[in-house]
């Protein structure tokens, strides 16, 4: 029984009108209402983001500003301002929750969560970024712009290099991109992107290529695949959503699609329900459910074998966020414990030299285990039976040599974590 309960859903959601709250969280069982996130202005369009199991951050629609939640609270974090550099037009973090990545018109901006340090500043779009998505493993991050430009990114290449450029840039959009995402195999599975050039882009971000281009008759805003990434879901302007089996593909990398009509079999399968541009698509993890949100403030559930709609959740606003999440434990808690620190971000990196203590969190785990090297680093127990050679000797003692320098590096170690925990105590007691 638990284990249901550790893999059942729920459904998040914003909209552009924040007269009651700014995000809610819904049972998508039936359609009722299970918390919401208030006191702050609505969300921007596509900024609504979980990080990691702990809080819900969206951006200000109209300030300089990201608002946090805890999981639990309606009431936003206190005593925490999440200033940005301009009006954050696009946001994304890693699954962990340790980076957050923002757009601010055609910049990126990267900050680590736990200091609030800015890490990077990325220049390379020419016109507004409005969509960004991090792989399921967090290694990489892709971004996509009014320039029809779309840019994959290596979140270890920013963080390392002093001038990182992107993986890739592809270029085949010709007017500006609505959405893209990643599969869910990470950097070797597939990247989306759809453009009001009425075209959705396939590519394989491991090596930069194109896979496939399909051509619809209406523009696109929204993309988004099921888990086993066979099936492609494309929301239109006029409020259709079309699904693509990505296991029988064209033979040519351009594919004109076709829309099934009744009694025929061949062409796309539609969703009709709404009447409006949409604006969201997400895919329940069992494959079971689509989740589709419009301009004319309705989001609907979609039973996929059917095509039909199970349930609607009206909104007041057109809808600007609507995806699945796990329901995780600290959406019912009355303490949470987090897994992340939070800390208010820079606006600059002009302070990145200066020391800064960043909290150990320690959470279902022995503080002892932490001072195990061994742990980290294992030992080297190969014998030196078989080498027969004149080199023996000196094999030897050279192994003689890394056992003595591991010694060290052990001490080291638990010199350095034990002053780091004892700081740690002490900034406590002292708060």
């Amino acid at each position: 029984m638990s284990r249901i309960a550790d893999t059942r859903e729920v459904i998040i959601t914003s909209d552009s009108n924040s007269e009651h709250w700014s995000a809610a969280v819904w049972d998508p069982r039936t359609g009722s209402v299970l918390s919401t996130y208030k006191n702050a202005a609505a969300l921007e369009n596509r900024t609504l983001q979980l990080l990691s199991d702990s809080y819900v951050l969206g951006a200000d629609v109209a300030k300089p500003r990201i608002h946090v939640w805890p999981l639990n609270n309606p009431s936003p974090v206190p005593n925490l301002r999440l200033t940005t550099p301009g009006k954050v037009t696009a946001l994304t973090c890693t699954p962990n929750g340790a980076y957050i990545v923002a757009a601010i018109s055609e910049k990126l901006f990267l900050w680590q969560v736990c200091n609030g340090r800015l890490l990077g500043n990325l220049s390379q779009h020419y016109l507004p970024v409005h969509c960004l998505s991090f792989t399921k493993d967090g290694s990489i991050f892709a971004s996509g712009a009014e320039d029809g430009l779309v840019f994959v990114w290596s979140l270890y290449r920013v963080l390392n290099d002093e001038r990182p450029t992107p993986l890739h840039c592809f270029s085949q959009h010709s007017l500006p991109v609505k959405d893209l995402q990643f599969g869910h195999a990470g950097a070797r599975g597939r990247l989306c992107s759809v453009s009001l050039d009425r075209t959705c882009n396939i590519y394989e971000p491991c090596s930069g290529s194109l896979l496939l281009t399909l051509v619809f008759d209406v523009p696109l805003t929204a993309v988004c695949m099921n888990a086993r990434e066979s099936d492609l879901f494309v929301g239109c302007t006029d409020g259709d959503v079309y699904l693509f089996n990505l296991h029988e593909p064209p033979r040519g990398i351009e594919h004109h699609v076709q829309v099934r009509k009744d009694g025929d079999t061949e062409g796309l399968i539609v969703f009709r329900g709404h009447k409006s541009t949409v604006t969201a698509l997400s895919m329940s993890i069992d494959c079971r459910y689509l989740l589709s949100g419009s301009s004319s403030g309705e989001v609907h559930v979609w039973d996929v074998a059917s095509h039909q709609v199970l349930r609607t959740i009206d909104h007041k606003g057109p809808i600007t966020a609507a995806f699945f999440a796990k329901q995780y434990e600290n959406f019912r808690v009355t303490d949470l414990k987090p897994r992340v620190q939070l800390s208010n971000l820079q606006r600059t990196t002009d302070d990145m030299g200066k020391e800064s203590m960043i909290e150990v969190i320690t959470r279902d785990r022995n503080t002892m285990d932490i001072l195990n090297f061994d742990s980290y680093a294992g030992s080297n127990d190969a014998t030196s039976a078989g080498l027969g050679d004149p080199n023996t000797r000196k094999l030897l003692e050279l192994r003689d040599e890394i056992d003595r320098l591991k010694k060290i590096n052990a001490a080291i170690y638990q010199f350095s974590v034990k002053r780091i925990l004892e700081k740690t105590n002490e900034d406590l007691n002292l708060t």
